[in-house]
């Protein structure tokens, strides 16, 4: 008999509606991701869900929106490396340095996805995720903070009724072009309405000081020794 180490997807996890069942990481997961830091600059977050998320799910067809992606890999990384990370924090009140080991579940704050449509003067705006891995994509092609917010904004519209009339056949080069020509006071508000309804997700922690018991509140900008490396 060959030799081989049958892969076993026997996690769940859910994130807002969606369910996925997935398999701990890998020594070639890990060996793909030392050799991604080794040799670039910058991991964007496509790359850490091609070497990281997708290969250990086992429908490999999901389009994930950025904090998504982020919540499926705390999931993984849990069943993975463990549910806590050593944390280091200096006490405000009196200097103590504090070490101490934080369960994941507890710091991660998330609000998935809520979509709805928008109405405004003639036009309804039906939103909803991005519906294929490929238009997710361009957002890689962003080069500034604004082209990125305003094309994640495009990827999400489904279809816009005008007049009574629904158009949900149009190209992206058709959408884009006809957002731009909207008046500003009709883009600003459905966009504000669209960032309402996008996925939150915070890292925050309340703990106390082991000398002296004073309360310390700690945001999170990245999970310190939440990967290798």
């Amino acid at each position: 008999m060959a030799l081989k180490y049958e892969t076993v997807f026997k996690n769940t996890a859910v994130i807002g509606d969606k369910k996925f069942k997935f398999r701990p990481w890998n020594t070639k997961d890990e060996k793909e991701y030392l050799i991604a830091v080794e040799s670039e600059e910058n991991i964007t977050d496509n790359m850490l869900f091609d070497i990281l998320i997708k290969p250990c799910l086992e429908n490999q067809n999901v389009v994930l929106s950025p904090n998504e992606q982020k919540m499926l890999m705390i999931e993984i990384r849990k069943k993975s490396l463990g549910p806590t990370f050593p944390m280091r924090f200096v006490c405000k009140e009196c200097k103590q340095v504090n070490d101490m080991d934080i369960e994941l579940d507890k710091i991660t704050k998330f609000k998935p996805d809520s979509f709805r449509d928008v109405t405004i003067d003639n036009l309804k705006f039906s939103f909803g995720p991005i519906i294929s891995e490929n238009l997710k994509r361009r957002l890689d092609d962003t080069e500034t903070k604004v082209d990125y917010a305003f094309i994640e904004f495009l990827l999400h519209i489904h279809s816009i009724e005008i007049d009574g009339t629904v158009e949900d056949t149009f190209s992206f080069d058709e959408l884009k072009d006809f957002v731009e020509e909207l008046p500003t006071y009709i883009f600003d508000d459905v966009y504000k309405q669209f960032q309402e309804m996008k996925s939150e997700l915070s890292f925050e922690l309340t703990t106390y000081c082991m000398v002296c018991n004073t309360e310390n509140e700690i945001d999170f900008e990245y999970i310190p020794g939440f990967l290798w490396g």
